[in-house]
Parts: structure tokens; sequence; C-alpha cells
């Protein structure tokens, strides 16, 4: 399925409130890997992928409103 992915990966984290390592112990990696992740510096592998959206029971319609309630609650010049 993989909708989670290194550019969804930070606004999931956003909404969810979670911690670097709060979502990364739902991957099974550590916070600094979910960083790095974030930040363009290692991709998300999809195995990693498949058990976030497991977690969160993530599906292509849910992920959009997250998408939607993100974009929605930025800061202007955010």
């Amino acid at each position: 399925m993989a909708v989670v992915n290194e550019s969804n990966i930070g606004i999931i984290r956003a909404v969810y409130r979670l911690s670097y390592e709060e979502l990364g112990a739902l991957m099974g990696v550590s916070g600094r890997f979910v960083s790095y992740v974030e930040n363009g510096a290692r991709n998300l592998p999809k195995v990693r992928a498949d058990m976030l959206e497991r977690e969160l029971q993530l599906t292509p319609d849910k992920l959009t409103r997250l998408t939607e309630i993100y974009r929605d609650t930025l800061l202007p010049g955010k």
C-alpha cells in the first residue's frame, strides 16, 4: 500500500503530536533515524512505512485528511 513516505512522515508526526522517539518506536527504529528521514538524509524503507501504516491504521483517505488538517492548522508564514 505504502501511503507513508519521506515527504509525509513529518506531517504524520506533527498531527499525531509524536516525538521522534515515539514515532520511531512505532516503526522499530530510533528517533534519530526518523529525524534523518524527515530531513531527507535517509530513505524510509517500505517495511518501516508498512509498520507505521498498520500501527496508525493509515489509508490513503485518512492520510489525505491528516494532510488537510496539517495544512489548515499551520501558522501563516510557516
